[in-house]
């Protein structure tokens, strides 16, 4: 077996190198040199004039592969730990000079803009984990890609650690957003990546363009959709575009069969809650699935964000109200929706008003009234630009708001 024997002088190599007029490194600089042999007790590196480095395998415990990676012949760079160990050596840091080198890189591809593929290595509840160079990086939640984003109900942060481990390992195109080495901080975006392609897409489009899409996502407050290309009209004299939307459970759009889902840009909006219908709507899955294609207006744009409307597409069922629904009107409407404003009462499938707290004689709301429940109202205030219709309480069911429910109590006091 071949054995690689490394000679030195008994005479110091500093004394040699000074009385040479020879520029000594100093510690804590790199220096370059060729690794003369690899072993588990330590690795030599040729530093030319300088005389001989040493790496000792403390280096190597925190991360074994990287030894594994040096052969012999192989140039590299360290750092100078000390100038001369008892044994003549310069003892030298790879995992130093890597970390050195690993920031210099970092601040070169944040400031060209580079692009960088590399795996998730692990995952919190605030994102994802992946490593540049040796350091690892955070990739927030808000900073991944639409295709990555957890869409989960609620925001549920167990739910949220789920969909993110399916991304463990996956490879990721990525940009360096912000970093710090004094405090070892590294922060990158995966949504950068596309932000240029996607400005360009959204270029392509303008407020009021009537566009079609699929649903990639239905949450709380709304539905994602992915646009799907060459869809923008221009909607012009009123004309009412198809209606694909059909919203409710027995007339929806059925959605795509996996494997043959159209063709989507770069390009995604929000459909929020309160664009879905013009009437109320306490969830969005009541209405809308993912797969689904829509047909939708667009209602805002900023930057890369489009806010898009369901709504806009139909019919305002408030034009024209106060003449449907007159100021003194009375009639029945159910109750949908109760909360320390007052309650929300249907006066048909498309139109709710306001019962204000003030009407129910001193109690909470939630005290006296009850989603399904039928009353007897009566049109007090209608503002058809405001969508805004305002009840109140007959005078049938304000003397039941204040009457006890039964007779155990005839004092009517409280117990």
């Amino acid at each position: 077996m071949n054995t690689t024997t490394i000679q030195h002088s008994s005479v110091s190599m500093k004394d040699l190198l000074t009385q040479a007029n020879f520029d000594l490194p100093k510690e804590g600089d790199v220096v370059k040199g060729e690794i003369i042999s690899v072993s588990k007790n330590n690795i030599f590196i040729d530093l030319g004039a300088f005389g001989t480095g040493i790496v000792y395998p403390g280096e190597f415990y925190d991360n074994l592969n990287m030894q594994k990676t040096l052969i012999p012949g192989q140039k590299i760079s360290a750092i100078l730990i000390d100038i001369e160990t008892e044994d003549g050596f310069r003892e030298l840091s790879l995992k130093q000079a890597q970390k050195t080198t690993a920031w210099h890189d970092i601040k070169k591809l944040k400031d060209d803009g580079t692009v960088i593929t590399t795996p998730i290595i692990n995952i919190n509840k605030g994102g994802a984990i992946v490593e540049i160079g040796g350091i690892q990086g955070f990739l927030p939640l808000s900073q991944l890609s639409s295709e990555n984003y957890p869409k989960v109900e609620g925001g549920d942060t167990t739910k949220i650690v789920q969909h993110l481990q399916k991304l463990k390992n996956k490879n990721v195109k990525i940009k360096i957003l912000d970093f710090n080495e004094e405090e070892t901080k590294l922060i990158v975006s995966e949504k950068a990546v596309g932000d240029e392609e996607t400005k360009k897409e959204i270029e392509k489009f303008e407020i009021g363009d009537v566009v079609e899409g699929i649903i990639t996502g239905v949450t709380d407050f709304g539905a994602f959709v992915s646009l799907t290309p060459n869809t923008p009209d221009k909607e012009t004299g009123g004309d009412k575009p198809e209606d694909i939307n059909k919203t409710g459970d027995s007339e929806q759009e059925e959605p795509e069969e996996d494997g043959n889902m159209p063709e989507v840009t770069s390009v995604e909006g929000l459909i929020h809650i309160s664009e879905i219908d013009w009437k109320l709507i306490s969830d969005p899955r009541d209405f809308l699935k993912k797969g689904q294609r829509v047909k939708a207006k667009i209602i805002s744009i900023d930057g890369t964000k489009i806010s898009l409307s369901l709504k806009a597409l139909k019919q305002d069922p408030w034009q024209g109200i106060d003449k449907k629904y007159p100021v003194g009107t009375s009639l029945k409407a159910t109750i949908t929706k109760v909360n320390n404003y007052g309650a929300l009462a249907a006066l048909d499938e498309e139109i709710t008003g306001l019962i204000p707290s003030s009407e129910f004689v001193g109690k909470k709301p939630a005290d006296s009234a009850e989603a399904g429940n039928e009353i007897d109202v009566t049109v007090v205030s209608v503002d058809p630009e405001e969508h805004k219709l305002i009840l109140t309480l007959s005078q049938h069911d304000k003397s039941k708001d204040v009457e006890p429910e039964t007779s155990d109590n005839p004092n009517n006091e409280e117990d």
